[in-house]
């Protein structure tokens, strides 16, 4: 306390002392606020955020897009809630990384044609910027293999096929994955897919990238048909092959690595999923594909408690503000319920708290439920349509039928005049003749040969490259994302 009034006495006789130089400080100061809050708030939108909560327009609407799948959407006080129900005995759901990769992202209208996938929402968090920008933050599993490890005690969901039907999870889950050496020694694995921090041991698989974009202090052992065919000390960046993977390690797991393991050695991955729920290790075990977000919503018909949020490491700016949410919930009959609340306009940002997302779930009928990735990246899109939007009449022209042939162009007609009939026309052509002549007298016009007319120019001609025809703008694409949920009919390809 005596520092502050310390500190605060020096000041008042700072300015006392130099009115002028503080003055100026002050005023740079100020300025140098304005100019980074011109480049960091977008002014523009603020009207069209406004104008969002005074939106008179309601309505409710039901739809089937597809057997066994129905679209709901809901649109009041310019909040627009889409609701999609599936059946989990008429689909096939998978997730697809952006661009096929651990690494970069993608947007979800490109991701769903990819694979041509009728619909298609985002999927959970990622890494915004730098080197590993688009980097799954949390669980994801595809096709029985870990792309990205859990947060640990995160909330997931899972999925996979029984029967010809899909069986969906919920819980909150970790991941132990460690290395057996030939000698019985475990080494934990810390993160798989990602940047490797001090004293870490990453796993790089061949789906990551072509090399592991590390840096050179560390160790890198090189795995192939489960045998050490290379061990990379102090270089970094190690190539990464197609059949196998490398083990990356620096610090104090680097010593432990280089201590325990030679060339032809056979090491061996053990993982073992550990979730909430008790005795349920060896179910998770079995689930195909594995997507994580959070925090858990709804558990068993409970809404969680914002202490539960906190453990999942979620304050309260996050669950307790009015963000746009991308969520995933299960009815008790084994029916998906995919949900997007997002404003009505894009480049808005308006939604639903946590809480009061739970508590519609439950309003639909769901016993479990988790968030995932919100904000920007909030998107659904039913037969390449994005609905979590609602675009202007304009922009939905353009965006629909793009396959009708654009009508022919009008060709001008050409300005034939009739011969003269005497000789005072006569004299008139051969006057309006003599205008047309070049003005370069070299050139001369053969008075046998009658010069070619030339069309009459159409109005507002442009340059050579910029006359060319003006193309639909593209419908809304959203932010670009590292993952993906898509739904396909069921037998239908992906």
């Amino acid at each position: 306390m005596f520092d502050i009034i310390y500190l605060g006495r020096r000041g008042v006789r700072f300015i006392k002392r130099y009115p002028r130089t503080f003055t100026i400080v002050g005023f740079l100061f100020i300025f140098g606020i304005g100019i980074w809050v011109g480049r960091e708030v977008p002014f523009e939108k603020i009207p069209d955020y406004f104008k969002s909560h005074t939106d008179p327009e309601r309505s409710d609407e039901t739809k089937q897009v597809l057997p066994g799948i129905v679209h709901r959407q809901i649109l009041d006080n310019g909040v627009l809630t889409n609701i999609l129900s599936v059946a989990p005995d008429t689909v096939a759901i998978r997730p697809y990384r952006a661009l096929s990769a651990g690494i970069g992202t993608e947007s979800l209208p490109s991701i769903a044609r990819r694979h041509g996938a009728p619909i298609a929402i985002n999927g959970g968090f990622f890494e915004m910027g730098g080197t590993f920008r688009g980097e799954s933050v949390g669980a994801l599993k595809i096709d029985g293999e870990w792309m990205s490890e859990p947060e640990q005690g995160r909330g997931v969901v899972g999925f996979r096929t029984v029967d010809g039907k899909i069986e969906t999870y919920i819980d909150r889950i970790a991941l132990q994955h460690e290395i057996v050496l030939p000698n019985g020694t475990t080494l934990e694995i810390d993160g798989i897919n990602r940047g490797r921090l001090r004293n870490e041991l990453v796993l790089y698989r061949p789906h990551f990238h072509n090399v592991t974009l590390t840096m050179s202090d560390g160790v890198e052992v090189v795995v192939q048909n489960s045998k050490v065919v290379d061990i990379h000390d102090g270089q970094g960046s190690s190539r990464i092959p197609a059949d196998g993977y490398i083990l990356s390690a620096n610090g104090r797991k680097r010593a432990s690595l280089l201590k325990h393991i030679a060339l032809g050695d056979s090491v061996e991955i053990r993982e073992t999923v550990i979730p909430e729920r008790v005795g349920d290790s060896n179910l998770w075990a079995g689930f195909t594909h594995v997507i994580g977000g959070g925090p858990l919503l709804l558990q068993n018909g409970t809404i969680s408690t914002t202490a539960a949020y906190k453990r999942e490491g979620f304050d309260a700016s996050f669950h307790s503000f009015w963000h746009p949410r991308t969520a995933v919930g299960k009815k008790a009959d084994g029916t998906l319920l995919f949900v997007t609340i997002t404003a009505a306009k894009p480049f808005v940002r308006r939604g639903v708290k946590l809480q009061q997302l739970a508590k519609l779930f439950l309003e639909w009928g769901a016993t479990d439920a988790v968030n995932l990735d919100g904000g920007f990246s909030s998107m659904m899109i039913i037969r390449n349509q994005v609905v979590s939007i609602k675009l202007p009449q304009r922009a939905r022209s353009q965006s629909g039928d793009k396959s009708k042939p654009a009508a022919p162009k009008k060709q001008p007609e050409k300005n034939v005049k009739p011969p003269p009939s005497d000789k005072q026309s006569e004299k008139d052509a051969k006057l309006s003749l003599s205008k047309k002549q070049p003005e370069n007298k070299s050139e001369s016009v053969s008075p046998n040969k009658q010069e070619p007319q030339k069309a009459t120019p159409e109005r507002n001609t442009k340059t050579a490259r910029g006359n060319r025809r003006v193309r639909p703008m593209p419908m809304f694409q959203g932010r670009s994302i590292s993952d993906a949920i898509l739904i396909f009919p069921r037998g239908s390809a992906q």
